[in-house]
Order: C-alpha cells, then sequence, then structure tokens
C-alpha cells in the first residue's frame, strides 16, 4: 500500500508541478510527512532528489515550446545552488516542528500572494 501512495503522491506532484511550475515540492512534503509517515527532513530531502528529474524533463519540454530563457535560468541556478548549500546546511540544526511551521506559513504567504495578483 505504501508503494501506491508514494506512486500516486508522485503522479499528482508530476502534474501539479507541470502545470504550475512549483517544483513539486508543496504537495509532496506535507504528503510525504501525512501519508507516509516520514520525518519532514526525510520528507524534504527526498523532494529535493525527486526535483532533479522532473525539472529536468520540463526544461526540455518548454524549452521546446519556446517558453524557456535559458540565461535567466542559469542565473536563478546559481542563486538556486548557493541557496540551497545554505538550507541544506541548515536543515538538520532545525527542529522538524519548526520546519513544518515555517513550510506552513511560506504557503500560506504565496498562496495569499498568488490569489491577489
Amino acid at each position: 500500500m505504501r508503494q501506491l501512495k508514494t506512486i500516486v503522491i508522485g503522479i499528482l506532484a508530476g502534474i501539479i508541478s507541470g502545470l504550475l511550475g512549483i517544483g513539486g515540492a508543496i504537495i509532496m512534503v506535507p504528503c510525504m510527512v501525512h501519508f507516509l509517515d516520514l520525518p519532514h527532513h526525510n520528507a524534504s530531502a527526498t523532494s529535493l532528489a525527486v526535483v532533479i528529474p522532473g525539472a529536468i524533463i520540463s526544461a526540455v519540454v518548454y524549452h521546446s515550446f519556446g517558453q524557456l530563457d535559458l540565461s535567466l535560468s542559469a542565473m536563478f541556478a546559481a542563486g538556486g545552488i548557493a541557496g540551497v548549500f545554505v538550507g541544506t546546511s541548515l536543515m538538520p540544526k532545525i527542529k522538524p516542528q519548526v520546519l513544518k511551521r515555517i513550510f506552513a506559513v511560506l504557503t500560506f504567504l504565496i498562496a495569499i500572494k498568488m490569489g491577489v495578483d
């Protein structure tokens, strides 16, 4: 049953990621924590590992549609790599409950901002 749940979560996250460009973490992390009983640290790490193949496929498809700005993508990637190094270095020092709250607040604020625009 766990394998089925994992595949369903992956499919849903992939569809939503492809449609909205959200990377899937916003779906996968809460689902892994609540439906698969993964600790928040493990769910975050797993989500990041899963994003790589999906991001590559999405980038190729969007590039074929002429919707990908490669120079802008390279700049974001450079900043993202630096940020990920800092974030992954800090994560083991932060309690899971604090990570959950940070995730919830950021998700909520982004939802409000997107709903207003």
